[in-house]
């Protein structure tokens, strides 16, 4: 019976290293659909910091259209036109001013989704390693475990 049992025991350790190459293929895949996850929610992150920014944007226009827009009727209270002297010098100023600010929020927003952008990226080749290793370490258990079997079998056989 025992001698029976022993004999089995390459197949056990081919088997057991079956079940291991399974396991690391697994393991790989679950990792690369984890980054695959990670990396659509980076990639809606950077659409929303895009939308955030338009938005912001098309705030700041139009407090520039109120401002200007006051400064404007500031000065025809005053009886004057917006087109002269120092009302025309404000009235550039606070057109550049807001034009500088403007595109600071743009820049702002597209920096931010081109983070999260390489961060997407980043978490698809972390996917892509992930599983090239499970294969690597389904190959190695699967050598391993042959190897192993094999040893085990010409020992046995020996005895």
């Amino acid at each position: 019976m025992i001698d029976s049992f022993v004999s089995f025991i390459p197949y056990l350790t081919a088997a057991s290293a079956g079940i291991s190459a399974y396991s690391a293929i697994k393991q790989g895949k679950a990792a690369e659909a984890a980054s695959e996850y990670n990396a659509e929610i980076q990639q809606q992150n950077a659409a929303f910091a895009r939308e955030e920014a338009d938005e912001f944007v098309r705030i700041a226009d139009r407090e520039t259209y109120l401002r200007l827009g006051a400064i404007r009727a500031a000065q025809g209270a005053n009886g004057g036109t917006a087109n002269e002297g120092s009302v025309f010098d404000v009235l550039a100023d606070t057109a550049a001013e807001s034009e500088r600010e403007r595109q600071y929020i743009i820049r702002s927003g597209e920096m931010k989704a081109r983070g999260f952008e390489s961060t997407a990226g980043l978490s698809l080749m972390e996917g892509r390693s992930a599983r090239s290793a499970g294969y690597l370490r389904a190959g190695s258990e699967l050598l391993s475990g042959t190897a192993s079997a094999y040893a085990q079998r010409g020992r046995l056989s020996r005895t």
